[in-house]
């Protein structure tokens, strides 16, 4: 999977925010449907860019990733994404940054 590439847990969480916004805003049928499909399509953008900004932050500062380390980071979910992001700025190593 690149970097571009969204696992399939960020993309059900796009599609939950993109529903539960739906939903908040009271929309039905087919606008429904072209809300939700818009919302998801702009928050996995979103997500594509934290995913690629997180791992280049990661390889920028420890080096290329190992095959192990890139699922792991492929299958995260946001809020993993963000801690990994935020431990990642100052840890002394990569196996530190992607410990909790």
């Amino acid at each position: 999977m690149t970097a571009g590439a969204l696992s399939d847990g960020l993309l059900r969480e796009a599609n939950a925010e993109a529903e539960a916004a739906a939903l908040a805003k009271g929309y039905r049928g087919a606008y429904a449907k072209a809300y939700i499909e818009g919302f998801a399509e702009g928050y996995a953008k979103g997500l594509r860019v934290i995913l690629a900004v997180s791992r280049d932050n990661l390889v920028h500062r420890f080096g290329a990733l190992t095959p192990q380390q890139e699922a792991r980071l492929q299958g995260a979910s946001l809020d993993t994404l963000s801690r990994w992001f935020k431990s990642s700025l100052t840890a002394p190593s990569i196996d530190a940054a992607l410990a909790n």
